[in-house]
C-alpha cells in the first residue's frame, strides 16, 4: 500500500511540476524586467538612496525578485495600498485591476511603476507588461515617466512593444 501511495504522489508530481516550473519560470521573468527597468531608468527630481522594490499581488513575483537583488535592496510584499509610502519602485499584479485601493498609487509620486494589464496601464502606469505565449513582452507610457521626472534609457525604449 505504502508503495502504490509513493508511486502516486511521484506520478502525481512529475504531471503538476512542468506547469510549476513554467508558472515560477514567468515569475522569475517578470522580476528580471522590473529589476532591468529601474536600471535602465533615471529620477531627475530626487533619485532615492535606496531603491524600496514593492510588489502586490504575487508572492512568486515577490520571491524571485527577492532572491535576484542584492542583499542591500529592500524588498516589502504588500498586503494593502497604505503600506506603499516608502515605495520607490511598485509593481502590480493583474488581479488588482479590480480591487479599490490600488489604482491611486498609480498617481504621480516619484515611484517608478509596473503593472500586469491593459487596465492598470490606462489608469496610470509607466510599464505595462503583457503576457503573450511564451514570452512576456512591455509597453512603457514615455509620456507619463517624463512628466514624473523619469529618464529612459533609448535601449530599453528599443525593446517595448509599444511606446505611448
Amino acid at each position: 500500500m505504502n508503495r502504490l501511495l509513493i508511486a502516486l504522489l511521484l506520478a502525481t508530481s512529475a504531471f503538476y511540476q512542468p506547469a510549476l516550473h513554467a508558472q515560477s519560470a514567468q515569475a522569475s521573468l517578470k522580476a528580471a524586467l522590473l529589476y532591468r527597468f529601474v536600471q535602465y531608468s533615471e529620477w531627475s527630481v530626487n533619485p532615492p538612496a535606496q531603491q524600496v522594490y514593492c510588489v502586490a499581488g504575487d508572492i512568486e513575483v515577490f520571491n524571485a525578485l527577492t532572491a535576484m537583488l542584492p542583499e542591500q535592496a529592500k524588498t516589502v510584499l504588500l498586503k494593502n495600498a497604505d503600506q506603499a509610502t516608502e515605495c520607490t519602485v511598485l509593481f502590480l499584479s493583474l488581479e488588482l485591476a479590480s480591487q479599490a485601493g490600488w489604482s491611486p498609487l498609480l498617481q504621480p509620486s516619484g515611484r517608478l511603476t509596473v503593472v500586469e494589464g491593459a487596465e492598470l496601464f490606462r489608469q496610470g502606469a509607466m510599464f505595462g507588461l503583457i503576457a503573450e505565449p511564451q514570452r512576456i513582452s512591455f509597453r512603457v507610457n514615455l509620456t507619463l515617466a517624463r512628466q514624473n521626472g523619469f529618464h529612459l534609457s533609448a535601449q530599453m525604449l528599443k525593446l517595448a512593444k509599444e511606446i505611448h
